[in-house]
């Protein structure tokens, strides 16, 4: 039977001092971590990896008692490094290509600028929008998915996604859309 969210938090204030609250609370969330980090990388290894980097996270965090909601926090660490794995893997996948098509084509930097500037355009999205919009498009992940990943409605993923794509068009027609 799954741990209580009361003792999860619990294990969450208590796990630097005490190896069986971290062991416990490893044991029970590990693998709905995982599960969360799988679902927005598509790669096990890499969600194994996401899963790992959030408990290093939650163990150098420093006023960990100020969290209320112990499930809520660990899911949402694990969500976060998927998402920052994901666009750190977009990222260097964009600028691989972006170099194979600049090798091919010529030597001229316009692929570059274009590139910088997509980037710079997903960047300055708001938040919200910038994670619903990479996770669909770089991670594949459909509306419904994002909308379980992320704790919104479908509606809301998808009005969100939309509003997301209206931006970056204007913005990549220099205003003009």
């Amino acid at each position: 039977m799954p741990a209580d969210n009361k003792l999860l938090t619990q294990w969450l204030y208590t796990m630097k001092q005490d190896r069986e609250a971290f062991a416990s609370l490893y044991a029970e969330m590990s693998r709905p971590m995982y599960t969360v980090a799988c679902r927005i990388l598509h790669n096990r290894a890499d969600a194994e990896d996401a899963v790992q980097d959030a408990f290093l996270k939650l163990l150098r965090k420093d006023n960990i008692e100020e969290i209320s909601n112990g499930r809520a926090y660990i899911l949402q660490t694990v969500r976060n490094e998927a998402l920052m794995m994901l666009r750190r893997r977009s990222h260097e996948e964009l600028q691989e290509e972006v170099a194979a098509d600049v090798r091919e084509d010529s030597p001229d930097s316009f692929a570059w600028e274009n590139e910088a500037a997509i980037a710079e355009a997903i960047e300055s999205l708001e938040a919200t929008e910038r994670d619903i919009f990479t996770l669909h498009v770089n991670g594949e992940l459909s509306f419904e998915e994002i909308a379980g990943v992320m704790d919104m409605s479908l509606s809301a993923v998808y009005r969100r996604y939309r509003k997301a794509q209206k931006k970056l068009r204007k913005m990549m027609n220099g205003g003009n859309a």
